[in-house]
């Protein structure tokens, strides 16, 4: 991986977005009351013997809920629920945990866990549990990434890993699991940091899936401001129109951003200046030939050779450019310096080319 040695936040295949934009969320975790319909705890169960599973405690963006805030300084209690859950379900599979290397005390506390779970191993040919670190860099997280750096297994993009015997945990559907299914606890929260430019505050809200966006930010957003809200990050979420829009068990987060009637003007000759457009006015600029978008891309493409099979009228074009192994990162229009809206396009084309 060649790194910008300067600042170590360009990456050759990724960015840096933690230490570009750190965000510092509120320690006190609020509450959010809501009376009106609630989504029960769910999780499907795959059909397919589990080989694998994979829980990723290493968050790439800052707008992601914090380590912290899911493990509460009880690293063991944690992965004791962990275990329990893959002892009961999934007794034959292997279970990685993946940790920012960055973060040491929790590398040492799963360390030790290590060391006491595999002793004596539970499986005839070794241990089960397995500790990887992994750089916070964005998108390193994305299934197909990180099922690739951690098992070495190629898998496409929307591919349900599942059929490969791979399970991926989000590390609050463990505790639910555990709570739920094993403890026959009522479970019907879920953690969801909200933060950005557009609000008073970066707080961590308990919330019960399916209370409105609204409800939710009513008390942090600014008044003084414009502001658009995105459910999921900046790069790959989606954007709430409405505010009466509920959230639901895969939520992840809320980004509030003010809103502007401008773009920057070439930010990325300084990193440390680089934003987020929300622009929804200002002139389409047209592709500089800078290969930006070629250098940052995480899975090798050339996302400006969408750009133009898009301006062309020949999106299916696009699909003779290996348009499916794109991961829809979003990096590529993060970084351009035109500020071109590469990952619309490259979903335009996805879907005149495949139906999808």
């Amino acid at each position: 991986m060649v790194e910008n040695k300067k600042n170590k936040k360009v990456y050759k295949k990724g960015f840096n977005l933690i230490e570009t934009y750190p965000v510092k969320f509120s320690e006190t975790i609020v509450f959010v009351k809501h009376n009106g319909q609630v989504d029960s705890f769910n999780f499907a169960f795959p059909d397919k013997k589990v080989e694998h599973i994979i829980v990723n405690l290493c968050p790439t963006e800052p707008w992601a809920l914090p380590n912290l805030a899911i493990l509460r300084n009880r690293t063991h209690d944690f992965l004791n629920k962990l275990e329990t859950v893959r002892a009961e379900y999934f007794p034959d599979s292997h279970c990685h945990v993946v940790v920012s290397h960055q973060e040491t005390t929790l590398v040492n506390e799963l360390n030790q866990y290590k060391a006491s779970a595999n002793s004596p191993p539970t499986f005839a040919n070794g241990e089960y549990l397995h500790l990887h670190t992994m750089e916070p860099v964005y998108p390193y997280d994305a299934p197909v990434l990180i099922v690739k750096n951690i098992l070495g297994l190629d898998i496409a993009f929307g591919q349900n890993t599942t059929e490969q015997g791979i399970l991926l945990l989000d590390p609050q559907n463990v505790i639910g699991i555990f709570e739920y299914y094993i403890k026959k606890n009522e479970f019907n929260t879920r953690l969801i940091p909200i933060s950005g430019t557009g609000l008073k505050d970066n707080k961590i809200l308990k919330v019960k899936p399916g209370t409105p966006v609204k409800r939710m930010l009513e008390l942090y957003v600014r008044t003084d401001i414009k502001y658009r809200v995105f459910l999921d990050g900046l790069l790959n979420g989606t954007e709430v129109k409405d505010l009466t829009q509920k959230i639901d068990w895969s939520t992840k987060n809320i980004v509030v951003i003010e809103e502007r009637d401008y773009k920057t003007l070439f930010p990325y000759t300084r990193v440390n200046e680089l934003l987020f457009t929300t622009s929804l006015m200002g002139e389409l600029r047209r592709c500089v030939y800078c290969n930006f978008c070629d250098d940052i891309c995480p899975v090798n493409l050339e996302p400006a050779l969408y750009w133009h099979c898009y301006i062309r009228g020949e999106k299916q074009k696009a699909r003779t450019y290996a348009l499916e192994k794109c991961i829809e990162c979003g990096l590529c229009s993060f970084i351009c310096p035109s500020k071109l809206e590469l990952l619309h396009v490259i979903k335009e084309c996805k879907l005149a080319s495949f139906g999808r």
